[in-house]
């Protein structure tokens, strides 16, 4: 793991995640950031446990979001008893989680080289 909980609390300075939800998110941060490095990570720096902290932060706002929408039934009539169900978009959900951790990961290694896409 480049980023372990007790980084992310210390020296991050990170708030949000919870530590028994912490574990999942930064792996989930790594696999990304392995993905937009194509796994050219040699020395893990700060800069790299910063932006798994920081995409690990982006999943979890996104995923709270999504958690706060109600499912299940969209609209009810009594009436002729008509039940609409609500519908969950996983595309959109992947998107937003891959567009928010892309930001924070930005952020964290720009400048770095480790985000060059091209020949090395």
């Amino acid at each position: 793991m480049y980023a372990d909980y007790e980084y992310y609390i210390t020296s991050f300075a990170g708030t949000m995640i919870p530590a028994e939800e912490f574990s999942s998110l930064a792996n989930k941060a790594e696999r990304y950031i392995d993905y937009l490095t194509m796994h050219r990570i040699k020395d893990v720096t700060d800069s790299v446990k910063n932006a798994v902290c920081a995409a690990a932060e982006a999943v979890y706002e996104v995923q709270q979001q999504y958690a706060n929408i109600p499912r299940g039934v969209k609209s009810e009539n009594t009436d002729g008893y008509s039940v609409t169900f609500a519908e969950f978009d996983i595309e959109k959900f992947k998107q937003q989680e891959k567009s928010a951790m892309y930001e924070a990961v930005a952020q964290e290694l720009s400048g770095t080289g480790l985000l060059y896409q091209g020949v090395c």
